[in-house]
């Protein structure tokens, strides 16, 4: 539950991966004469792999599976040539021109450009340093307190006046898990709107800001998010003790590069013609 809140969208996903490693990685050396990751390993019906065909292959397994990859290479290679032959058996009987391939292949082209993007515009213009990071540390210590939890529930909704329609139940003593369970959109709705217990770091900035601004018993007023209108609840609110900037580090980065990605996919949004033929499928375009 809590990583749909996180995971909405498989960009903030990957940014939050990629906060770490863009900020720490050394500046590149020159090139050597020749690029080793173009050395041909095996040649298949004329079709070379090289080595960044193989690191690539080898980029979907888990981190576990990547060290086997490179103590057992012929394995993981076997596997990569059989792939190599069904491909070519594919396109020999023109399953790559099939509409719904073609669909496919576009979805995957796109995620893998959206996320090049996404990386070149952190790395080139987010202008996120170690000393930005410092500046935001010292301007919001009271934010990374280590063991702070809170356990909440919440209402979600499309719109600000169904929230502040739901402030009135509630002021009216009606029952918040029962409210949830009625009204909520969100998954956790049959839960009675239950998140459980989290720490920071695991919800969408605007949601996770006001809900460990509450204390025990709280209900919040109406808060915007890109899923929505929330009404949150916090049951039980626990301190945690203040972290140092070297601890703090990897979560302010985090946060930095959300917030800087998210501004660039609204900018984006924002100059773009979006059309919703589908009504269903209509979402708020400023968010």
């Amino acid at each position: 539950m809590m990583s749909w809140w996180r995971t909405g969208s498989a960009l903030i996903a990957f940014c939050w991966c990629l906060s770490i490693s863009v900020q720490s990685q050394a500046q590149e050396t020159a090139k050597p004469a020749k690029d080793p990751s173009q050395e041909v390993l095996a040649v298949i019906n004329g079709q070379p792999l090289t080595q960044i065909h193989y690191d690539q292959f080898i980029e979907q397994y888990s981190p576990q599976v990547r060290d086997m990859a490179q103590q057992d290479k012929g394995r993981f290679m076997r596997e990569l040539v059989l792939q190599e032959l069904l491909a070519q058996e594919g396109k020999r009987q023109q399953l790559d021109q099939d509409p719904d391939m073609q669909i496919r292949l576009r979805m995957q082209m796109n995620n893998l450009i959206a996320r090049a993007v996404v990386q070149k515009s952190v790395e080139e213009k987010s202008g996120i340093t170690d000393e930005k990071l410092k500046a935001h540390y010292e301007a919001n210590k009271s934010d990374y307190q280590e063991g702070e939890n809170v356990t909440a529930s919440h209402i979600l909704v499309k719109t600000e006046p169904e929230a502040k329609a739901l402030l009135e139940e509630l002021k009216g003593g009606k029952d918040f898990a029962e409210l949830a369970k009625e009204k909520s959109t969100g998954p956790s709705a049959p839960q009675g709107g239950s998140l459980g217990s989290f720490g920071r770091g695991r919800m969408v900035p605007d949601f996770e800001k006001v809900a460990f601004s509450l204390k025990a018993g709280e209900v919040s007023p109406p808060v915007k998010t890109r899923f929505g209108w929330h009404v949150i609840k916090v049951t039980e609110h626990t301190e945690g003790k203040q972290q140092d900037f070297e601890q703090a580090k990897d979560e302010i980065r985090k946060a930095l590069v959300s917030d800087y990605i998210q501004s660039m996919i609204q900018g984006l949004q924002d100059k773009a013609a979006i059309e919703i033929k589908n009504s269903d499928y209509q979402f708020d375009q400023s968010q």
